[in-house]
């Protein structure tokens, strides 16, 4: 299988929080939004992580930075997901 190039330090993908990180917070709130449990939103967040860096290198031209990530930027991932989910059900 081929593989996307590592991120590294400095670039988007690589460290706990990037540009893209506001987008998670913002596909979290969506799912809080909608009424989403937390083990859906969970799972979400968690299966798009696992499948986005074999998508970055079968289909790179979907992504504007195709790098892989690295372990921390997907946690950093997650928690922002869980974050706006977590924020608007306490907001509703």
């Amino acid at each position: 299988m081929r593989q996307p190039r590592p991120a590294l330090p400095g670039e988007i993908n690589y460290d706990w929080f990037d540009r893209f990180t506001l987008a998670h917070l913002a596909i979290g709130c969506v799912y809080g939004g909608l009424g989403l449990q937390w083990w859906w939103m969970a799972a979400l967040a968690i299966g798009w992580e696992w499948l986005e860096n074999p998508m970055k290198a079968y289909l790179p031209w979907m992504f504007p930075h195709a790098s892989k990530d690295t372990l921390r930027n997907s946690l950093g991932d997650c928690l922002a997901v869980a974050s706006g989910w977590a924020l608007m059900r306490w907001l509703m």
